[in-house]
């Protein structure tokens, strides 16, 4: 079985969610708001620079406080497959 590269750059993210910013591996589900993940505004600018160093993509702060983490994984997933 072949993992999807939506799959990988969803993981990727989690990862960086519990790894880096220390959140609760049982609250970083898909449908989790990332504002509720990423709990104040140092912590946005951070995940979009790991982002950023991690999948090569750049995302926007507001992209990372308006959607759910499956959407941003999406979002991300997209320019990944678009370079």
């Amino acid at each position: 079985m072949t993992i999807s590269a939506q799959e990988s750059v969803l993981h990727a993210i989690s990862e960086l969610l519990i790894e880096k910013f220390e959140v609760p591996a049982d609250e970083v589900r898909a449908d989790a708001p990332m504002r509720e993940l990423l709990t104040d505004s140092l912590m946005v600018v951070e995940m979009a620079i790991a982002v950023h160093e991690t999948l090569g993509v750049k995302v926007e702060e507001e992209e990372l406080r308006a959607t759910t983490l499956a959407g941003f994984a999406e979002a991300v997933g997209a320019r990944c497959t678009d370079r």
